[in-house]
């Protein structure tokens, strides 16, 4: 297309080409420049049309104190259980059949010990976070499951 008037290339009310090299003032300069700052890095952009699996799943708050409370449980739920293990520390005599009786006893009483922080462990490694309803009613699942009842009753073993 033609430029009416010719003012491409010239100067307002003159006459006079333009330097095509006066976009140089327009630049930022390079390295050599003395006067040159690097910017902060370029962050990667999310497109609209990117695949969402890419970036992590951001958790909502109601969900993220909820977890906090179901671990708290949880931690909670171990020390009940350690606290009432002297309830539970029965020796069932001294043929080798007692002894193994005695032995898998104090097994079952260490994975009580154990078990509320394991449920949690394994509840967060399988349940995935983009699902965190159904993590947090599994949490209250092993929450009641897992409770260390003797000491909650009041009763003994």
């Amino acid at each position: 297309m033609t430029d009416p008037g010719g003012a491409r290339g010239r100067r307002l009310g003159g006459d006079d080409p333009v330097d095509e090299s006066d976009d140089d003032a327009l630049s930022w300069g390079d390295e050599r420049d003395a006067s040159h700052v690097e910017g902060p890095a370029p962050t990667a952009r999310v497109d609209d049309d990117d695949d969402e699996g890419d970036l992590p799943a951001v958790m909502s708050s109601a969900s993220l104190v909820g977890h906090g409370v179901f671990g708290g449980v949880a931690l909670l739920s171990s020390v009940g259980w350690l606290v009432s293990r002297d309830r539970f520390l029965v020796s069932f005599g001294g043929t080798p059949v007692d002894q193994v009786q005695t032995a898998l006893w104090l097994l079952g009483v260490g994975l009580a010990i154990v078990a509320p922080a394991l449920w949690f462990v394994t509840t967060m490694l399988l349940v995935p976070q983009s699902l965190s309803s159904r993590r947090l009613l599994v949490f209250a699942v092993g929450a009641v499951a897992l409770a260390p009842w003797p000491l909650v009753i009041g009763g003994g073993a």
